[in-house]
């Protein structure tokens, strides 16, 4: 099996910091049952089991002009991450918990694309020699159930 090393970009940083203190406060308040415990341990498994055992899984395969990057979701739990076999490394680009909603401007998805498409991540795809995805007006977020 193949290893890969896993990095965050400072958007998924940020939140996974958020994540992680939210956690923290539950655990000192002797919430030990919270719902951000829960969340936490969601994101770690993704981050350190999941993601890295298929990082190339067609099933988190984007679509459309997002097709080079991936995601993992659980609940209301999206993570969004680009891979690269040959630097054997992954990046989570972007982590979201709100709630999907198809065409709204908070859904996960537009959300990430519109990130996507402003060129937020073209340096980590860069880097990891992804195809940047095109730019223009009329693109999409990609479609799921």
């Amino acid at each position: 099996m193949q290893t890969f090393t896993v990095e965050l970009t400072p958007t998924a940083e940020t939140t996974y910091q958020k994540i992680y203190a939210d956690a923290q406060a539950c655990i000192h308040a002797g919430e030990t049952s919270n719902a951000k415990l829960t969340l936490l341990r969601m994101v770690d498994e993704a981050i350190d089991k999941i993601i890295p055992h298929d990082p190339f899984s067609v099933g988190n395969a984007l679509s459309g002009p997002l097709s080079n990057v991936f995601r993992v979701s659980k609940g209301r739990l999206r993570i969004y991450y680009a891979a690269s076999s040959k630097e054997r490394k992954i990046v989570i680009l972007y982590i979201s918990e709100t709630l999907r909603k198809n065409g709204d401007v908070r859904d996960p998805y537009s959300i990430f694309t519109r990130l996507v498409l402003s060129g937020r991540f073209d340096e980590v795809f860069t880097k990891l020699g992804v195809r940047v995805p095109p730019r223009g007006a009329n693109l999409h977020p990609p479609m799921f159930q």
